[in-house]
Formats: structure tokens, sequence, C-alpha cells
């Protein structure tokens, strides 16, 4: 199919392939969507390297059967934990006051030799935060300006080389020839949230079944982000271990609670097989794990070398806290600050846990065209 491009999207416990088409004013249409279970990844290491092929494959194979076509241009999301980011200054003079045009912030980009200092890495993306004309004036468009000298404070994401290596030699092996990265996080900030409020910044945090991101969001770009192992699954995990029940049985009771509740010592939650269990037992073990994730989060926003207004609400996505009853009462008391919880734009596939795959579609497309 003409113009159709895809995305990989390496999550918490599923590979996910997403094909779409660039549509009128900068939207997409999704054409097709699969996704395969797979072991996921923590501490920067996939669980399972040797199946890993296999598991891409099989969500590829499934977009291509349905769309009766081969899939030769691939976008792969970098998830945060294998992605680094640092910033850097760039600056472009002229001899006389002179009119800033979109020409001439392409060549200061292009211009950039994108050495970095991190030989384990590799560049994937780079943006601009904000700009700075004549050494005072900051904005966010400096375009139609007139300026003898002209800054650009810049974003650079960095992918770790053994990830990029394996990846591509998967995509090789697969007969993939057109492939690029690109990074999860700042794909879903600068889709899921607003530009007006991304130049003011804004904090956007995904929490996954295994793996969450913090992420600090500014102009068109990020200027902190971090990562760490710890997710919803492991909320399942304990219910699952302190309850003796199946993981199954434990997902399902998950699901249920609402952990505003101020049950009595008789309130129970009920299971499809007839299972009950106390209501105080199964929030206490929910919270405790909430307050470690929580804890982790705060770590992330105070190693972060700007801190917020605490007016800028931190935007929750993913699968692992955004379906849980009550969590936006806890996450407010817990960080002393508006939380909002978001999804994706596209009405079909508006849910928490695809925010990182229709992120990386809608950026993909916009690349390409």
């Amino acid at each position: 199919m003409k113009d159709l491009i895809s995305v990989v999207d390496f999550g918490s416990s599923k590979i996910t392939v997403l094909a779409g088409k660039k549509e009128v004013n900068n939207s997409f249409k999704l054409l097709s969507f699969a996704d395969c279970e797979y072991e996921g990844f923590a501490n920067g290491e996939f669980v399972d390297p040797n199946n890993l092929k296999e598991q891409m494959l099989q969500a590829i194979n499934k977009v291509e059967r349905e769309l009766m076509c081969k899939l030769d241009t691939i976008f792969v999301g970098v998830p945060a934990e294998f992605c680094f980011v640092y910033e850097k200054m760039l600056v472009k003079t002229f001899a006389k006051s002179t009119k800033i045009t979109p020409k001439i912030i392409d060549n200061m980009y292009l211009e950039d030799d994108e050495s970095n200092p991190y030989k384990t890495h590799s560049l994937i993306n780079k943006s601009p935060l904000y700009y700075i004309i004549n050494d005072e004036n900051k904005t966010n468009n400096p375009v139609g300006q007139f300026a003898t000298k002209l800054q650009s404070k810049t974003s650079y994401v960095l992918v770790e080389n053994k990830f990029k290596m394996l990846i591509s030699a998967i995509c090789e092996e697969c007969n993939i020839k057109n492939y690029d990265f690109l990074s999860n996080s700042l794909a879903e900030g600068i889709y899921m949230i607003d530009e007006h409020r991304r130049n003011e910044g804004a904090i956007l945090i995904d929490c996954g079944f295994i793996t969450t991101s913090v992420c600090q969001v500014l102009g068109d770009g990020l200027s902190d982000l971090k990562s760490f192992s710890m997710g919803g699954g492991n909320i399942t995990a304990d219910l699952s271990r302190v309850l003796e029940i199946s993981f199954d049985e434990a997902e399902e009771l998950k699901c249920q609670a609402i952990i505003t509740l101020k049950p009595l010592g008789v309130d129970f939650y009920q299971l499809k097989n007839g299972k009950r269990f106390g209501i105080k037992n199964v929030n206490e073990i929910i919270l405790a794990r909430l307050d470690k994730i929580s804890e982790m989060i705060k770590k992330c926003l105070d190693s972060f070398a700007f801190e917020l207004p605490t007016y800028i609400p931190i935007c929750f996505t993913g699968g692992g806290l955004n379906y849980i009853e009550g969590i936006s009462d806890y996450l407010r008391k817990e960080f002393n600050r508006p939380i909002e919880l978001i999804k994706p734009k596209a009405l079909l596939y508006g849910k928490p846990d695809l925010s990182s795959s229709i992120s990386l579609l809608n950026m993909a497309i916009n690349i390409y065209k």
C-alpha cells in the first residue's frame, strides 16, 4: 500500500505492531493492529532475547496477513529503559540583524555535528526545547523575528547500542530493510500533551505492566527522562503471593478493587469463581505497592534539573495504574499536585495501555510525510 507506515512497540508484556496512513489535518488512519505476548524487559535487559525475533515476527505477520502486503518501512519504538537524554545549546550568529526563517532553523540543525559523549549510545531523536533571541528573548517560535544571534536549547535522545544492534539484526533477518528508531517517551509527550502546555513544561508518567517511565516535556523535546522496573504487574504479583491465589485471579481482584474505600471488617470482594477476600486486606496490599511505585517516581522527579511549579499537573498514562478505581485521589494526595489520567485521542483505540503505540504511529507518520 502506498504511504503505509508501521511501528513496533515493545511494551511491558506485549509487542504491538500498528500500520496506518496519513490523513488530512495532521491526523492518521489506523489500518491494522496486532500484538503478541512476550516476556518483556526489566532493568534495561530483555528477559528472553532468544525468543524476541519469533515474537516480533509473529506480530508483524498478523498485520501483513490482514493488509495482504509486506511491511517494508518500520519504525521501532525504544522504551525509556533503553534511552538516555542530554541537552546542549546550538548557536548561530549573523553579521547583521536577520529575519529568522524556517530554512535558517533547519540549517542550524543540519550543521550540528551530532557527536555525543556517550560511546555506549547512539542518537535517535533531536528536538528543540526553546530558542533564545539575542541572549535575552526566550521563545518557542523564533520565525519572523530579527536577530544577530540565535540559540536553540536542544534535547538529544540516545538509544543503547546493544538494543539497537539486537533489533537491527532481527529486522535484517526478517528482510526488513527500511527501519529506524524513535523514542517512546518523546512520541507520547508530543502526541498526548498539547503544544501550549508543553511550552510551559509538563510531566508525563507512563506506568506499564513491569516498567514505568518518568519524563519532563518542554517545547518539542524531553528535558529529562528516567525509568525504573516496577508497574501494575507488581501489584498483581503481590496479591497472588500474599493471598496465595493464581495470577489470573489476582488480576481479576485488582480490577475490582476501589482503593479509596473505607471498609468495615466484614466487607469483601468476590471473584467470578466465588472466592471472597476482605476489602481492607486487599486494599492494604495494593496500597503498599503503590507507595513503593510513588516513592520511585518521586526519586525520578527529584533528580530532574528543573523543578516545575506545583500548579502544573502530573499526567499519568499506561495500563499499570490508570485502570485502578480511585487512583486519582491517591496520587493527588501522594504528590500534592493536580493529577490527570490521559489516554490517546484516537476514538477506537483510546485506552491508556495503547498510549505508547498510538503515539509512535503518530510520530512516524509525521516524520515520513
